[in-house]
């Protein structure tokens, strides 16, 4: 052959490869683009069907499938709200269904100007005829259902989201977009990756093969330990093809504290040694990242034997992690096991709660489920709490304080008690987290004071009640005491108990209020002392009567010299200043003898006699 023409021969080829390479590279950006933007689509939909959810509250969907009607002024306000977040998301439609004797009824309904135009507002429960057995398959679907369908109001890719509302009925959230916007998002991103990737083909050809793997190495690679980072990790987990995998967040306590004193270098190396040693140990399909400063990343198929908690739990925090200097560290663990598109997100709430509960190794398993139990208990609890104050259950109990030199009753103290609809009793400790959250402790204690008076007004008994810093700071509540205080026929007989805490926090507050009750002839001790203040010149300033031991120290007094001593001392100081001392808690023989050797003369406990809903 001709030397030109073999020159023009490999000019066709070259030629030849240009182009088919450059047709490739185009196809290859149209199916890359194409899948991108479905799977952004897809994921707009999904939020925008879960935020539906949210918009129209957890209260809306129970009221609907209960049969109850949703008033025409909250349904347009629903309807509002959906349509403003549509057209923000640049959606078709957002929704909500409920399935009734086989059909499909809209509960709400976002809308548009046109419908508005042309007088197709979709109403609370218009019938959905054009529902199809995907739609309503969906109702029963433990996954997102995706759907493209035609009806009178367009073309759209739907999704559709199941939920279950408090009593058990399904319902379904769902969003629309127009397949004519999709094809438009879609041709347009085409056509600009078209002349972008021909533009730039020549350039990229000329340096990707020399950088790409550079460039790939440096942005998945942590730079200071070797290992790879927090990209490689999201880029492994969102390329496989493995959906159930496991993923451990471990966070090192001390890593912060060690950069600061030593230096990165020396921190660098610990989390170098620390990333090298769970390597070693780690299954074969098991990958270890840096995620962070403090943070480590191992990661497992559940085709792997070895479990994770095993490897984290086998850390020795006796052996240092670095020699030279001697360091030691410790460790917090997440591990979330499952669906890998939430796969690192609830790792790192599993790795919070081991930090709050002061555990090394948290599943988000069970913290989901932890969490789950807790909110339907607090909630039937408050319901049950409520329904007790209606029917007049919450009662006062009552315990003797003895004076155990004239072994007679000195007085009792009222004690707030819950009965339940089938008679048990519960004792504040049940219900108390749940009558401050829902502000009812103000009304516990009108109840319970109302209640104490109509026991004692006819009687010479002295009695006591605790009053707390939150009661004397509500201006009702301080106002209706001193009422009732004011028409008690004895008010000398009448002890309030302040916390100790209170006094302290408070001071001022709680001083007034003290004054107040003084000059009605009412008597103030303070509760719980000893339990962190123990400033007794300072508490005198209050003008109290009395002191009530804390119960930790009155536990303790027989076996921890350090109490005995303690109580010992504050008697005597008591006594010169005129003030009883009462000890309650007091649960044994050992505890009364080793009290009354102290000098303690009042004395409450179930030693002496349990709380009773009467008194001797």
């Amino acid at each position: 052959m001709p030397k030109g023409m073999q020159k023009t021969s490999w000019l066709l080829y070259g030629f030849a490869a240009f182009f088919i390479s450059l047709f490739g590279y185009i196809y290859y950006t149209y199916e890359t683009t194409r899948s991108e933007i479905m799977e952004n689509i897809d994921t707009k939909l999904l939020n925008a069907a879960v935020s539906v959810k949210h918009i129209l509250g957890d209260d809306y969907h129970n009221i609907v499938n209960a049969g109850l009607p949703i008033s025409s002024a909250i349904y347009k306000d629903k309807s509002r709200a959906l349509s403003e977040y549509a057209k923000q998301m640049q959606l078709a439609y957002v929704y909500a269904m409920v399935l009734r004797d086989g059909k499909v009824y809209f509960s709400a309904s976002s809308y548009t100007q046109k419908d508005q135009n042309n007088g197709r507002v979709t109403q609370f429960l218009d019938a959905y005829p054009e529902a199809t057995e995907l739609n309503k398959e969906a109702f029963f679907s433990t996954e997102p259902v995706f759907e493209v369908s035609k009806d009178q109001w367009g073309y759209f890719k739907s999704i559709f989201v199941t939920f279950v509302d408090d009593n058990g009925h399904t319902y379904i959230t769902g969003a629309d977009i127009t397949i004519s916007d999709l094809n438009q998002q879609l041709q347009h991103s085409v056509t600009r990756a078209m002349i972008t990737g021909c533009f730039f083909f020549f350039i990229a050809a000329l340096i990707a093969g020399l950088y790409f793997l550079q460039l790939k190495r440096s942005l998945s690679t942590d730079a200071r330990t070797g290992f790879a980072n927090h990209v490689a990790l999201e880029y492994y987990i969102k390329k496989t093809t493995k959906h159930r995998m496991e993923l451990a967040v471990i966070a090192i306590n001390e890593l912060e504290d060690i950069s600061s004193f030593y230096g990165t270098e020396v921190s660098d190396k610990v989390m170098a040694n620390l990333l090298s040693y769970f390597q070693s140990r780690m299954p074969s399909e098991g990958f270890v990242y840096r995620l962070a400063t403090n943070k480590i990343a191992l990661l497992r198929t559940h085709s792997d034997e070895r479990n994770i908690d095993d490897v984290i739990n086998a850390f020795n925090y006796a052996i240092p992690a670095l020699k030279e200097p001697y360091i030691y560290v410790s460790l917090y663990a997440g591990i979330a096991t499952g669906n890998k598109l939430m796969l690192i997100e609830n790792a790192h709430v599993a790795l919070q709660q081991a930090k709050l509960n002061n555990q090394r190794i948290v599943r988000y398993e069970n913290v989901f489920k932890q969490v789950e139990e807790k909110f339907r208990s607090n909630v039937t609890l408050a319901k049950e709490v409520k329904e007790a104050f209606d029917n007049n259950r919450i009662v006062p109990y009552f315990q003797a304080v003895y004076n155990n030199q004239s072994k007679q009753i000195d007085h009792y103290q009222c004690l707030a008690r819950m009965a339940s609809a089938t008679g048990r009793i519960h004792a504040p400790d049940y219900f108390m987290m749940v009558l401050k959250r829902s502000r009812m402790d103000g009304l516990l204690r009108r109840t319970m004071f109302t209640r104490c008076i109509e026991q004692f007004r006819k009687t010479n008994v002295r009695w006591s009640i605790n009053i707390t810093a939150q009661d004397i700071l509500d201006p009702s509540l301080s106002e209706f005491l001193e009422l009732q205080l004011r028409r008690y026929p004895q008010p000398h007989n009448i002890i309030f108990q302040f916390y100790e805490r209170d006094a302290i926090a408070y001071f001022s507050e709680v001083k007034t209020f003290i004054n107040t009750l003084k000059n009605k002839g009412a008597q103030v001790i303070i509760n719980e002392f000893g339990a962190g203040f123990s400033n007794l010149p300072h508490i005198r300033k209050l003008e109290i009567d009395g002191l009530k031991l804390d119960k930790g120290l009155v536990s303790q007094i027989h076996t921890n010299t350090d109490n005995y001593l303690f109580i010992e001392n504050l008697v005597k100081y008591a006594q010169q200043l005129k003030l009883d001392v009462i000890a309650e808690q007091v649960d044994n023989e050992q505890i009364a003898d080793a009290l009354a050797r102290a000098g303690v003369t009042l004395m409450q406990g179930s030693h002496f006699a349990p709380p009773t809903p009467y008194i001797h």
